[in-house]
């Protein structure tokens, strides 16, 4: 895993943005859908906006490190490996619908199947073994993201994280039969990886972007 590499990546891009404005001019031209998602602040609403979208582009490589980590620690890491991988993948080794954007504003798209895969192995996991991996909520901030990509590209993207996720967990990767690894699900006190995740709390809430949405 080279996580390195990535925040490389995302160090360049957004020194490249300072020359460009790409993202901010992606931005500007998304505020009023935003808007009608959350409420962003009265003054320097862009600057808030993308001020979360780079938070968002750099939690990515932080949580795969926290991932690869209580893997390790959990004795966990060939369940956690296809994930992690995956993730890399989106960035270090695009798949060919991510080609509509450059720097940054591709970095965004990128990070949106990231935390979208995160959201759907959650979601695979409560159905097959009862809880879910790693108990954290990106719910709101990937509506917003995904409102900044708009459709119906967005919606391709959401394709691509479908058919990721239906790779990771095949029938060669039948957690639910593993004795082994329903036996450390079960012992919640001893999950490094849920410790690990509290570190990432809802980015939207935590940066004021309350919804107007009401989620059950």
């Amino acid at each position: 895993m080279n996580t390195e590499a990535l925040q490389q990546l995302i160090q360049k891009s957004v020194a490249e943005e300072q020359q460009t404005g790409q993202l901010h001019q992606l931005l500007q031209q998304r505020l009023e859908t935003v808007e009608r998602i959350v409420q962003l602040p009265e003054v320097e609403a862009l600057e808030r906006l993308y001020e979360f979208v780079i938070r968002y582009i750099q939690q990515v490589p932080q949580m795969l490190e926290d991932l690869h980590q209580g893997a390790v620690e959990a004795g966990l890491l060939n369940y956690v490996s296809p994930i992690l991988e995956v993730v890399e993948g989106f960035f270090m080794a695009p798949p060919k619908e991510l080609n509509k954007e450059t720097g940054l504003a591709a970095l965004m798209d990128e990070a949106f199947l990231a935390h979208r895969l995160f959201e759907e192995v959650n979601d695979t996991y409560i159905m097959r073994v009862g809880q879910p991996m790693i108990p954290f909520d990106m719910t709101m901030s990937n509506v917003i993201v995904h409102s900044l990509i708009s459709e119906p590209y967005a919606n391709e993207l959401e394709q691509v994280v479908m058919i990721a996720t239906k790779g990771i967990f095949g029938e060669e990767n039948a957690y639910e039969k593993n004795d082994k690894f329903l036996a450390f699900m079960d012992k919640k006190e001893n999950d490094n990886l849920i410790q690990i995740a509290q570190r990432w709390p809802c980015m939207s809430t935590q940066m004021g972007l309350d919804s107007h949405l009401q989620f059950a």
